[in-house]
């Protein structure tokens, strides 16, 4: 389960810090809030936020731009849509949009829409500190103890019930592959050394699994 008060707590710092109102501040947590808690998010949700956000907490004191990173996260999957392919760039301009409207920078819009957009194939081309950091954060799940894992697993076949178990399998094996047959799946060295060897065990798990339902 997430914790609110520690999401409302967040939420709260980055308002402040884009020196937005109280009310205006509590009418966009109510948005992010109704977004991430609709019916069809068994595994982007709040949860998901909330386990993020703690793990970019780890990194405190390396990340360049912690608020734009921070709102990166809060926005990342304000749209989902398991049969659409464009969730990223609806989430990106949706984050353009209500930051544009708080009279956000230029630039720290870019970069929160950058941020974004990059987790649609989670590669970077060059060294990018905080942007690994964000991704490394994103995929923190694929790292986690083998029974939040199988939550996790089951969570992505509810968001997806609309498929069939074969064609699930075989979207959901090219997916898990694409991750194994990386040079490394994080790209910061906290989380290489504590999550890499977890998470291609649970990732082969899941394969193996998989596999022997055909």
């Amino acid at each position: 389960m997430y914790d609110l008060d520690r999401l409302t707590n967040q939420w709260q710092q980055c308002c402040q810090e884009l020196s937005v109102d109280r009310a205006e501040g509590d009418r966009l947590f109510q948005l992010l809030v109704n977004a991430y808690t609709q019916a069809d998010r068994y595994y982007h949700n709040l949860e998901h936020i909330d386990r993020v956000l703690a793990t970019i907490d780890r990194f405190s004191g390396r990340i360049e731009q912690p608020l734009t990173v921070a709102l990166a996260v809060w926005f990342h999957d304000f749209v989902y849509d398991a049969r659409a392919s464009d969730n990223e760039l609806q989430s990106a301009k949706i984050a353009r949009e209500i930051l544009t409207n708080i009279s956000g920078s230029p630039g720290l819009i870019d970069r929160v829409s950058q941020l974004i957009l990059a987790t649609q194939g989670h590669k970077i081309a060059a060294e990018d500190g905080d942007l690994s950091i964000f991704l490394d954060a994103d995929l923190a799940i694929l790292g986690t103890e083998p029974n939040i894992y199988q939550a996790y697993q089951q969570n992505i076949r509810c968001e997806y019930s609309w498929v069939s178990d074969s064609d699930y399998r075989v979207g959901r094996m090219r997916v898990l592959d694409s991750f194994l047959q990386r040079d490394r799946i994080y790209l910061t060295d906290l989380l290489f050394n504590e999550l890499e060897s977890i998470a291609r065990t649970n990732i082969d798990r899941e394969l193996q699994f998989l596999a022997s339902t055909t």
